[in-house]
């Protein structure tokens, strides 16, 4: 008799613990100055998440901060709860409100990339600290592979990177694309461009060659807010892992962004990431 109580008793208070939670909305999100797309794609996760909890109280929506201090206000705000999104844009974010980096998404079924310099075949440079002096070309200040991790290494290596134009120096302007980036290398406007080594691998690399490789890079991050629930949050990763086992979850995965699955961080992008902040 006593031992049915105690199986009573357990079972109720798991029961409660599933059902209901300090806090009702989830949101999820990434930064975009465009929202509609990403509202949409979006969309299709928190659906998906919302069916697997419709016994549980939570309801799942979507939030699309216009940039990163938008994010960080949100978050610390307790507006938004789940943050996808790249590794620059999530450490600038994390700098400055409390969340948690705990998976990462394989965007358009990448998992990870790397971030090249590269430059004209028949240049005579041959390593980041040939570029002093010399002028390259960056994406955007936004761009993960095409400025973040290729600016931060070169300041780890000791080198100065302004846009001062002083000799002891590495000059740059931003070319705001990729396809301008290549362009300014092939017609000398700058000495190198810097893009990941996935858009370099479609160009001509009998034009180009590369005297730097990053190592790899997760393509998306996951990063959850410390003020969630830790059993809710747990039970949301479980079921973001497991979206690539069935044929809905797969559905979902396509509408965003062709994403293959979601898996938890290694103990190398744990590493990484550290190296980065």
């Amino acid at each position: 008799m006593f031992k049915n109580n105690v199986i009573k008793i357990f079972l109720l208070i798991s029961f409660c613990s599933l059902s209901s939670y300090s806090k009702e909305i989830i949101t999820i999100g990434t930064i975009d100055t465009e929202p509609k797309e990403k509202i949409y794609k979006f969309q299709a996760i928190a659906d998906y998440l919302q069916e697997k909890f419709n016994e549980k109280n939570i309801h799942f929506d979507v939030e699309i901060p216009k940039d990163i201090n938008n994010a960080i206000n949100l978050i610390n705000n307790n507006k938004l709860d789940i943050f996808v999104d790249s590794i620059y844009s999530t450490i600038e974010v994390q700098k400055k409100s409390d969340i948690s980096i705990l998976a990462k998404r394989w965007k358009k079924g990448i998992e990870d990339y790397r971030s090249v310099v590269f430059v004209k075949k028949n240049s005579n440079l041959n390593n980041l600290a040939d570029l002093k002096g010399k002028t390259i070309a960056f994406e955007d200040e936004f761009s993960t592979s095409g400025y973040f991790i290729p600016k931060k290494v070169m300041e780890l290596q000791g080198l100065k990177v302004s846009q001062d134009g002083k000799k002891d120096s590495i000059n740059y302007d931003y070319s705001r694309s990729e396809e301008n980036t290549f362009a300014w290398v092939i017609y000398s406007k700058v000495v190198a461009g810097v893009t990941d080594d996935k858009t370099f691998q479609s160009y001509d690399n009998n034009m180009f060659k590369i005297i730097y490789k990053s190592g790899l890079i997760p393509r998306h991050l996951v990063s959850f807010s410390n003020k969630i629930n830790p059993q809710l949050r747990d039970e949301i990763l479980d079921i973001l892992y497991s979206m690539d086992t069935n044929d809905k979850g797969k559905e979902s995965l396509k509408v965003f962004s062709k994403t293959k699955k979601f898996t938890p961080l290694t103990s190398k992008d744990i590493e990484l990431i550290k190296g980065y902040k």
